[in-house]
């Protein structure tokens, strides 16, 4: 049989962005605390079968947000050894996506079942002071909150003959990844190479 070669040249970008696929859950690094939800249709984001038993049990009990505090405060310390710094309540916001936020909110969409505790050991661990704890925690649940949404990024930067040059996943911010480009990406929009 007779054939031919054709050889043909196609254009692809050298850096293409898209979704992490199989990203790793930010409470699985240190945090500042523990961020325990207790609801029926959802995994709490930190796993403590003891706090998440002691936010159900006196979440029974209590008759009001200022006592369940304070009743959990009581229930750590003596079941677990813990010193409790502090607790924040967290509200869920879920309508179309899922949003956690730092305090107690009412209305549509709104739940309040969950709360981020701080002890002593966990706050050593980090080093935060206490003028930070509201600061740190926004932050925590920004990063959770992109996380349980999938948005969550990585990058593979190609070679000029397209090779592999570089790839990298893990990022909560497309912009991030420009601190892993070479400097002729500094000026990029990055989200002209995002692929979903």
């Amino acid at each position: 049989m007779k054939t031919y070669t054709k050889t043909s040249i196609t254009e692809e970008p050298r850096l293409v962005i898209s979704y992490d696929q199989d990203p790793m859950s930010p409470r699985e690094d240190t945090n500042l605390g523990y961020f325990i939800t207790v609801d029926s249709n959802y995994h709490s984001p930190d796993k403590h079968e003891d706090l998440e038993r002691i936010v159900k049990e006196t979440g029974d009990i209590a008759t009001s947000l200022e006592d369940h505090i304070k009743l959990m405060k009581s229930d750590i310390k003596v079941q677990t050894e813990e010193e409790v710094i502090a607790i924040y309540p967290i509200t869920k916001y879920e309508h179309g996506g899922v949003a956690y936020s730092l305090g107690e909110k009412h209305g549509f969409d709104n739940s309040n079942n969950g709360f981020y505790i701080i002890t002593k050991n966990s706050q050593k661990e980090t080093g935060v002071e206490e003028k930070n704890f509201e600061e740190a925690i926004e932050q925590e649940l920004g990063a959770y909150n992109k996380y349980a949404n999938g948005e969550v990024y990585g990058f593979i930067l190609y070679k000029e003959d397209g090779e592999i040059e570089d790839s990298c996943w893990g990022f909560y911010d497309i912009n991030d990844i420009k601190e892993c480009l070479p400097e002729e990406f500094k000026g990029e929009d990055l989200e002209e190479y995002f692929q979903n």
